[in-house]
């Protein structure tokens, strides 16, 4: 019988595009652009063929192929990329963490602002990135908010706003929200922020010096000073940054140093000739990879990150939206006013694009690379790879710098395996375990009185939290403060998908299609994942219920330990006397680093549900009165007494209220 991998390679498509190798367990293996979809992907499976070890292994895995049909090479190159960014094939070459480098942007809006973010897209806003270091870029934008007094705030800009807030008064917004700025100046301001962020300070200080002096003309001394003290600012800036090239030149040098099947890819950027800023990425899947392969993945998704997805079209970037980091950066991302067309200005992502790219190795499919950049940047970018002279010996720099990034990051690893791996054994020991927990589940209550009662899962793998696999319960136990009780209904709620996952009947050997459909179910079940140790925040009495609960749904092979507070002595059951670790031993401080997570967790989950309960008002139990009509009530009369007062022909009066409904509101407070 032809199974699906063999009707699937029949039926391929003669034209260019991606393609995406799924293993068994519908997981993604490996991402692939071709010219040809049929030759490329069928020259996989042909026994003539010589591939490399990982090809080998990652082709003995696949049961079927994805693929999605473009109209040239540079739309594969850009979808690739983006796709290995979303799913993170095991097989692919991939830059460590990617999604999380953060940006700081410049909103496309009436009065923009300088925000923190994490998610690109191509909405017409300036982005600048990505940085490595978060806590650096927070910095940087504190200074651009010194220096130049941009809003903060995310209020629509309407000339409704009375008198301006805290931030006018200490001299870091001019006020727009009231008049006291008018957009065409607050918008010099932005082409200001703009130039500094681009490294073009020498056009920023000599019009900021026009300025300065204009103002003093004019005799507007106190605008002159502020002009002044920006000036100062933006020289302290400049002198940290180091001239590394006499001619005016756009470049970005890119190095790579290669370890213990490591691979860490260095990048300086140099903006007008100057050291703007360095970058260096960890690598993942590097093992086997040539250096034309490395600099070749590297380039796409490093470029397409910086330059906020350029050339997809709506299908494409569909699906690549929807994960949860973009929904989480959501309110980050919105305007709260309509987007604002700026077409003096370039292309947001073409800034991050530089004339130049200076690279070890010229990576595989370059020429196709320099013209999507090209594309981009709207003009011509090259990919260099220099062999001698001043380009060649800072490239040499470059690498210098690799080598060292990645000997501190596989020094920290070695590190950190290191003291997990003893923390882990140590505590095996101590809890008599056949081997050291991979997988430790930490639960916790949190509650004031039995009131807004919640509990947490936190999980830790290899020594490690893995907050992708955190939960917290909202407890539906309301019959006083018990946290026996709130803790057996969080076990219950837990264990019962290792119960269904134990009662689901075993696939039989040689179904794909069983086995397929297995994965997928286990997929969608959050909590599929078996633990090692359970772990519970309390003594003998939180763990006798835990233990009634495992024996009750018949779960007794999963070991599970109580921790309690007082002298952090840990309790096993069958066994009264508690279990002292030494007070400095590694496998103490893993149990209370993952006692004091799990709590952290749950008082943080606990506080939200408080503060939202704490916020409700009488109207929020109302029928009828939804989120609109509630804001509506409290605009016009501006508290819940004022509407108590008001009658039911004034409350009638209010935008998509009816006298029936205004009657009811009346009756309701008034009771």
């Amino acid at each position: 019988m032809e199974s699906t991998l063999e009707r699937t390679l029949a039926q391929l498509p003669d034209a260019p595009g991606v393609y995406m190798m799924i293993g068994d367990d519908g997981q993604i293996l490996y991402i692939g652009k071709a010219v040809s979809l049929r030759s490329r992907v069928r020259s996989y499976f042909q026994d003539s063929a010589a591939h490399a070890y990982r090809t080998v292994k990652m082709v003995e895995r696949v049961v079927d192929v994805r693929t999605i049909v473009v109209s040239n090479e540079i739309e594969s190159l850009i979808l690739e990329a983006n796709l290995i960014k979303r799913h993170q094939p095991a097989f692919n070459v991939r830059l460590r963490d990617d999604k999380r480098f953060p940006y700081l942007k410049v909103t496309n809006e009436p009065f923009p602002r300088v925000v923190f973010t994490r998610v690109v897209r191509d909405d017409g806003a300036r982005y600048f990135g990505p940085y490595t270091n978060a806590h650096g870029l927070r910095e940087l934008i504190d200074l651009v908010r010194i220096v130049f007094p941009l809003r903060t705030c995310r209020e629509p800009i309407d000339g409704k706003r009375k008198r301006p807030c805290l931030q006018y008064h200490i001299k870091r917004c001019l006020a727009p929200c009231v008049g006291y700025q008018s957009e065409p100046d607050y918008d010099v301001l932005v082409d200001e922020v703009v130039l500094f962020l681009e490294g073009h300070h020498d056009a920023l200080i000599a019009r900021l010096q026009n300025d300065m002096t204009d103002a003093a003309e004019h005799y507007n001394f106190e605008a002159a000073a502020r002009l002044r003290d920006r000036i100062i600012a933006v020289r302290r800036t400049i002198e940290a940054q180091k001239v590394v090239w006499r001619s005016r030149v756009d470049m970005d040098l890119i190095a790579v140093a290669r370890e213990r099947g490591q691979a860490c890819m260095q990048v300086f950027m140099v903006r007008n000739g100057k050291l703007l800023g360095q970058e260096h990425f960890i690598l993942d899947g590097t093992v086997d990879a040539t250096e034309a392969e490395l600099f070749s993945e590297f380039l796409k998704q490093f470029y397409t990150a910086r330059s906020g997805q350029l050339g997809l079209d709506a299908s494409m970037a569909s699906d690549i939206a929807g994960s949860p980091l973009a929904l989480r950066a959501a309110r980050d991302q919105q305007s709260p006013v309509a987007e604002k067309e700026r077409s003096r200005r370039r292309n947001s992502g073409a800034e991050a694009i530089p004339k130049e790219i200076l690279v070890q190795a010229h990576p595989d499919d370059g020429s196709v690379i320099e013209m999507w950049l090209t594309e981009a940047k709207g003009q011509r970018v090259r990919i260099l790879r220099p062999e001698r002279g001043e380009r060649a010996d800072y490239l040499r720099l470059v690498q210098k710098n690799a080598e060292q990034n990645l000997k501190n990051f596989l020094a920290h690893q070695e590190a950190q395996e290191t003291a997990s791996a003893t923390a882990l054994t140590e505590l095996a020991a101590a809890l008599d375990l056949p081997e050291p927990p991979h997988r430790i589940e930490c639960y916790d209550i949190s509650n004031i009185q039995g009131t807004n009662a919640v509990s947490s899962m936190v999980v830790f793998v290899e020594g490690r939290a893995k907050k992708s696999d955190y939960r917290h319960f909202k407890i539906q136990y309301d019959k006083g403060p018990n946290d026996f009780a709130m803790m057996q209904e969080t076990l219950r709620r837990r264990l019962r998908y290792l119960r269904a996952d134990a009662d689901r009947p075993p696939v039989a050997d040689g179904d794909a299609a069983g086995a397929a459909i297995e994965a997928q179910a286990r997929k969608r079940d959050r909590f599929h994942e078996k633990p090692d140790l359970l772990l519970i925040d309390g003594g003998k009495g939180q763990l006798s219920a835990v233990v009634e609960v495992i024996r009750e749904m018949d779960m007794i092979g999963i070991p599970v330990a109580g921790l309690a507070k007082e002298n952090e002595w840990l309790f096993v059951p069958g066994n009264p006397e508690p279990i002292a670790l030494p007070p400095n031993s590694a496998g103490l401080h893993l149990v209370m680093r993952v006692r004091d997570e799990a709590h952290r967790f749950a008082i943080t989950y606990h506080r939200n549900r408080r503060d939202k309960a704490m916020t409700k008002s009488v109207l929020d139990t109302l029928t009828g009165v939804g989120p609109v009509r509630r804001k509506r009530l409290l605009t016009v009369f501006g508290s819940v007494n004022a509407i108590k007062r008001a009658s039911v022909d004034e409350i009638a009066a209010v935008k998509g209220m009816s006298p029936a409904l205004a009657s009811h509101v009346k009756a309701a407070l008034s009771g």
